[in-house]
């Protein structure tokens, strides 16, 4: 007997009218095999640890899919059985939401498996082919849009990152015996003749160094005020694409989704979702660039800018 398995990771979205296609190109399967009995199997797991076995696509179709039972998984078995025979011969398994990884307290990732077993091969071989063609049109291409806000948040933090870093005081002159860059200068210039510096020299640079070190040591000055205008202008809009993002992230884009039952008011919500979060994205940006470029223009003519 030969048996094909197959996996697929990617998300998806299962709908009744592609059920319905799957099954029937799996029923066209098996009914090349003369003389025998076909069974359906449907097991459905839902959120809080519920499960239902069913023989029949309508009693599934017919479920609630509520909130708090919400399907999370959908294992169809479709059998042919000859007379007399204890075990199907032939048999396809699809696993709609089966975990990829499973650790001790969660569950890693979700996918899409297939199974075929028949003792004629070439018979599993084809009939895999056709359910794979199926199983492709629920598939949904959500990587590209995932890697994109992914992106677009870690931008956005790198951007505000830089803009904090430049408004903080770079205070490394400990390691350069308490001397600042113009100091150093002089310094040199005291050194280049090649000749022993005099006492007046040497309390010169004494009370450079000492002036370094009650600087250093002092209360942290603020930022100029222009500086933290420029900040709050340009900063707020980046903070909210950045919560946007992670909101898009967590909930706009979900790797299962079963729609039928409840689920399809949900998704409509979640679109009509995305659209909207979407919006304020872009149009968070074009405010963000604006006010930058609206700083940058009139800074010269604000007081204290």
């Amino acid at each position: 007997m030969k048996q094909i398995h197959k996996e697929y990771e990617h998300p998806f979205l299962l709908e009744p009218t592609k059920l319905t296609r799957i099954l029937d190109r799996i029923h066209e399967r098996l009914d090349e095999h003369k003389d025998t009995t076909k069974r359906d199997h449907f097991e459905v797991f839902m959120r809080g640890g519920r499960s239902e076995e069913m023989a029949k696509a309508e009693d599934v179709l017919a479920l609630e899919n509520s909130r708090k039972y919400k399907i999370e998984r959908l294992l169809i078995v479709c059998s042919a059985t000859a007379e007399g025979s204890t075990r199907p011969e032939h048999e396809v398994q699809v696993d709609y939401g089966v975990a990829k990884a499973r650790l001790p307290t969660v569950t890693v990732g979700k996918m899409i498996a297939v199974s075929v077993r028949s003792d004629a091969a070439g018979w599993a071989s084809r009939t895999l082919s056709d359910i794979e063609e199926q199983v492709e049109r629920t598939w949904l291409s959500h990587t590209g849009i995932l890697l994109a806000l992914l992106g677009l948040t870690l931008c956005a933090l790198g951007v505000l990152a830089s803009q904090f870093v430049r408004f903080q005081p770079q205070r490394h002159i400990a390691t350069v015996h308490w001397l600042q860059s113009t100091d150093i200068d002089r310094v040199g210039q005291m050194l280049s003749s090649g000749r022993t510096l005099t006492d007046e020299e040497v309390r010169e640079v004494t009370t450079m160094q000492l002036r370094n070190v009650v600087l250093d040591q002092g209360p942290e000055e603020p930022p100029p005020k222009g500086q933290a205008r420029k900040l709050v202008l340009f900063g707020i809009p980046l903070l909210l694409v950045v919560g946007c993002s992670l909101t898009l992230l967590a909930t706009g884009y979900p790797q299962v989704v079963f729609l039928w039952g409840d689920e399809i008011e949900r998704h409509a919500n979640r679109l009509q979702r995305r659209r909207v979060i979407w919006g304020i994205i872009v149009s968070l940006l074009v405010v963000g660039v604006l006010s930058k470029l609206f700083y940058e223009g009139v800074a010269s003519w604000i007081p204290g800018g």
